[in-house]
């Protein structure tokens, strides 16, 4: 019986992320650091997490949870939940933090293949994160979102774009792809307050 339960809870933890909230707070994210970068406000993109994170609650309350409900997840999910969470919002800080390092220092870095590429280095990074999200959250999405940065990284890195440029469009293509999920959401799984479209 607690292996069904198990295999119950862990389907239930996948389709906790099916909303597409997460999609649309990461795309933000990467949309948001990009136009600070652009800005030449590139301290202000390291503490864009630090604004999306206190959000997520409200937000999920306020949309998501009148039209399934709140999930309590058990103590240890709760835990594992919340580890693995950190340590991925720490991993993207540093690996944003790196690639703003090798940009900055890209004119004395002695790299032969071109240094152009350094550019694309921060979309690259957060690819990295996004298929890391996309092994958390058991949702093959995120998987489509880091091709989509590794792309925009590389044929922007190649056309000599601003890294912040890289990051805009990246975020941008990303936040459509997470718009038609999150609104496919809401439309499939009406509040208690709307009538179901027939």
């Amino acid at each position: 019986m607690l292996e069904n339960l198990g295999a119950v809870e862990r389907r239930v933890y996948a389709a906790y992320w099916d909303d597409g909230l997460l999609d649309m707070f990461a795309a933000v994210g990467v949309l948001a650091i990009g136009l600070f970068w652009l800005r030449d406000w590139a301290a202000a993109a390291v503490i864009v997490p630090a604004w999306l994170v206190p959000l997520w609650k409200p937000v999920r309350v306020r949309f998501i949870e009148p039209r399934l409900g709140a999930v309590q997840f058990t103590k240890e999910r709760e835990r594992r939940n919340t580890r693995r969470l950190k340590l991925t919002i720490y991993f993207g800080i540093a690996c944003l933090v790196l690639g703003l390092e090798l940009y900055f220092l890209r004119d004395r870095l002695s790299i032969s293949p071109s240094v152009s590429m350094i550019a694309g280095l921060p979309a690259l990074l957060l690819a990295v994160m996004s298929v890391i999200a996309a092994i958390l959250v058991s949702s093959g999405r995120f998987l489509v979102y880091s091709a989509v940065l590794v792309v925009v990284a590389v044929v922007g890195a190649l056309n000599d774009w601003h890294p912040g440029l890289i990051l805009a469009t990246a975020g941008a293509c990303n936040l459509a792809i997470a718009v038609v999920v999150l609104t496919g959401f809401l439309r499939e799984n009406p509040s208690g307050l709307e009538a179901p479209n027939d």
